[in-house]
């Protein structure tokens, strides 16, 4: 009996440490739940437009400059209490589109050439990945709304980022607004870059490069 009134005890003294829990632990345990592969039930999915997100993309070189889009394949962002906590956005290799070159056969050759092992081996990595693992907020009448940390995989490769962007988040739809430079060699795109080789002269390709994330997603 007395056993049986211990036990009774320790399973009150839990629930009402739980209920006492405060927001920041809440939040904590959600992320930690979230990380751990499970979807709590108090966490909405909201879910990636494809077709409504974009992704531009621009690459420069001495005495010129390549620009475009990367398609964007799918991806869910989780929500607590109406807040963006983490998410995941997979891009669609095999849709770089270069759009500053009209002719068409040298259009189809610098995307070709993207698309080969000198670039982004689209064959063998045909999705880049962004898996977002935090995200802070700035202060009142920053540039941007918050800083987005995650992780970056190009090429089978990944590496931490951290970035910032404009987030707004509503009852039916996220926007998600970021602009911001890769290291491409970090991810062994070393084509033309003059950390790797030398004497490239006018062929030399810059090896920072430029990405414009204009993300929607739906609940």
């Amino acid at each position: 009996m007395k056993r049986t009134k211990k036990l009774i005890w320790a399973m009150l003294a839990l629930f009402v440490m739980a209920s006492c829990a405060g927001p920041s632990e809440k939040r904590a345990e959600i992320m930690e739940r979230l990380e751990a592969g499970e979807i709590p039930a108090d966490v909405i999915v909201y879910n990636v437009d494809a077709d409504a997100s974009q992704i531009a993309w621009e690459g420069t070189k001495v005495g010129g400059a390549h620009d475009g889009t990367i398609g964007v394949y799918h991806g869910e962002l989780y929500v607590y209490d109406g807040e963006l906590l983490m998410g995941e956005v997979v891009i669609d290799m095999n849709q770089i589109v270069v759009l500053d070159i009209e002719n068409p056969e040298s259009n189809a050759r610098l995307r070709g050439h993207l698309e080969s092992d000198d670039f982004f081996s689209v064959a063998t990595y045909p999705t880049a990945t962004f898996e977002i693992t935090r995200i802070e907020p700035h202060a009142e009448g920053a540039a941007m709304s918050h800083r987005v940390y995650g992780n970056m995989t190009i090429k089978g490769i990944t590496h931490g980022i951290a970035i910032d962007a404009d987030i707004a988040v509503t009852d039916t739809y996220i926007s998600a607004n970021a602009d911001f430079d890769l290291d491409r060699t970090r991810w062994d795109v070393r084509f033309g870059s003059g950390r790797f080789f030398d004497n490239l002269g006018d062929n030399l390709i810059h090896d920072d490069f430029n990405l414009k994330l204009n993300i929607v997603a739906n609940r």
